[in-house]
């Protein structure tokens, strides 16, 4: 067996749902989109991940983002969420399915990430990275509630208020 993995561990998955623009979207780096972003930018996968995590910490399980600190260029976290969610191909807008393909994800990172401040895709493109490069278990769903046990009905049959062994009615006349 090798070191470090156990019997029946579950590889971490390398995509991730998160909210973006106008719903919720599955973002996935997968072979082709981290070939493309690293011939777009010029360095390896691991270098740019490098760039977006300089200058993010945990602090108390916070994440804290220290702009003088990082390192990434603007087009490091619009081609990583372009990519991302060219491999992710779908998401849930308005509680609909939508495909996603090359020309939505651009128009989406043009409308979204493009005007709002950087601080948002320095999130967003190290959360990818972070799942591609590093494993992500997405949070386990939670069984649903047992229903709370329903108090019988008191009936007001005479039939269903006689007592055990007894063929006479109980209270009343």
């Amino acid at each position: 067996m090798d070191a470090g993995r156990g019997v029946g561990r579950v590889t971490p998955t390398t995509a991730l749902t998160l909210h973006f623009a106008d719903g919720e979207y599955l973002f996935d780096l997968k072979l082709p989109q981290l070939a493309e972003l690293q011939e777009k930018r010029g360095a390896g996968v691991f270098k740019i991940y490098s760039r977006v995590m300089q200058g993010r910490f945990l602090m108390d399980g916070q994440p804290i983002a220290l702009a003088a600190e990082g390192e990434a260029f603007a087009e490091d976290l619009f081609e990583t969420i372009r990519l991302g969610l060219i491999g992710g191909a779908k998401g849930i807008v308005n509680g609909q399915p939508v495909a996603v393909n090359a020309l939505t994800a651009k128009l989406l990172v043009e409308r979204y990430s493009h005007p709002a401040p950087l601080r948002e895709s320095w999130a967003t493109a190290a959360a990818i990275l972070g799942a591609r490069i590093e494993g992500y278990d997405p949070p386990k769903k939670k069984a649903p509630a047992a229903k709370p046990a329903t108090k019988p009905r008191k009936s007001t049959s005479a039939k269903s208020s006689r007592t055990a062994g007894s063929s006479e009615p109980t209270g009343g006349n």
